[in-house]
């Protein structure tokens, strides 16, 4: 990467976000970014997550804030009225013009109709537009597995491939997020096809650090406080925050087209969660709940989704999440990290030590 060059992320006060962000100051495995760094953020956005983030590398809580990188408060919905403002502030601030962009931010949710929809493809189409507007080198959009989709019968294996993609499934069953993710690669797909040098990246679960507040740690905050009374023989990819970022800079680096899954393993959910609760030192045991029996056992009182408050954990959706056991060929990140993944085990034990720390205080 060329010193001239000024890259734009997204998202960089999220949790992948920041941990792109250390990976750029060459905190991980990659050398650090030559060039100057500009972090879109909303007014509103707490900069925790980026403090935990440097506090984990053993950093100072504000060392993320060098001369090199901008926080900037910019409206991701106003595609090419931003590209103009941007390259004003470059000129002011005698910065070589934005060249390339990292989009990391999205708005995460599981319910299968969000009120007012989710708002990912949108944002993605409007970064496009100011991809367009100024002239950009490269664009790297950070996409998921949930665009996969996957045809096997609930409980049964299903193997897919990187080229798997699915914009025509049916979308009954998949949540807002999943179906936002679908249209957000579309646009990009798109793009490409009208000359843009693009890169897709799709991650499984990510598993991470940060405020236990915030909706990504959830699973931490649940088993730390032991409200989370039971696990299943369900899986889905699986990947250590660091191991995605490290892809990402290396993919944008690169830029290699993709689409790139960055998946490690693919434990049960009851595992995932014994090591997790393991690396908090945590004891409690999770009750277990098999395909076999209880798949079944939950389509025959499916009926109470319609029920107001508690429908939700008896959907389609949720028997979804509970019992697919969908795998990843997660070969093309492996491809691009010096050691391969890290193993998940260990990540749970290394992440769940800190965030001991985290919630102790």
């Amino acid at each position: 990467m060329d010193s001239k060059n000024t890259l734009l992320i997204t998202g960089a006060t999220g949790q992948l976000g920041a941990f792109l962000l250390a990976e750029l100051l060459g905190w991980g495995q990659s050398p650090a970014y030559s060039g100057t760094i500009l972090c879109a953020k909303r007014p509103s956005s707490s900069l925790e997550q980026l403090e935990c983030v440097a506090e984990f590398y053993g950093k100072s809580r504000k060392a993320y804030k060098q001369p090199r990188v901008h926080f900037l408060d910019l409206d991701l919905g106003y595609g090419v009225g931003s590209a103009e403002w941007l390259s004003e502030y470059c000129a002011k601030e005698q910065l070589p013009r934005v060249r390339s962009v990292i989009h990391a931010a999205a708005v995460i949710d599981i319910n299968s109709s969000a009120p007012g929809g989710n708002k990912n493809e949108q944002i993605t189409a409007e970064l496009l537009n100011l991809a367009e507007a100024l002239a950009l080198e490269h664009f790297t959009h950070i996409s998921s597995i949930a665009v996969m989709g996957g045809n096997a019968p609930l409980g049964q294996i299903e193997f897919l491939e990187p080229q798997d993609f699915q914009p025509t499934k049916k979308k009954v069953g998949l949540g807002s997020y999943a179906k936002s993710k679908i249209f957000s690669e579309l646009q990009v797909w798109r793009a490409q096809q009208e000359g843009l040098s693009t890169t897709v990246i799709r991650p499984g679960v990510i598993l991470g650090i940060g405020p236990l507040h915030r909706a990504p740690q959830e699973l931490w905050r649940r088993l730390w406080k032991g409200t989370l009374p039971f696990a299943t023989d369900g899986c889905s990819g699986v990947v250590d925050v660091r191991d995605v970022a490290a892809i990402v800079y290396a993919a944008h680096q690169s830029k290699t087209e993709g689409p790139i899954i960055a998946v490690a393993e693919h434990p049960t959910f009851y595992e995932l969660l014994q090591w997790m609760q393991n690396g908090l030192g945590k004891t409690r045991k999770l009750k277990f709940f098999p395909a076999n029996p209880w798949l079944n056992r939950m389509r025959a009182i499916s009926f109470l989704s319609r029920v107001p408050g508690f429908g939700k954990y008896f959907t389609a959706q949720m028997r979804i999440m509970l019992f697919s056991k969908t795998h990843y060929n997660g070969a093309t990140g492996a491809a691009l990290l010096k050691d391969g993944y890290r193993a998940i085990n260990t990540s749970a034990k290394e992440l769940g030590k800190f965030m001991r720390h985290v919630a102790d205080r």
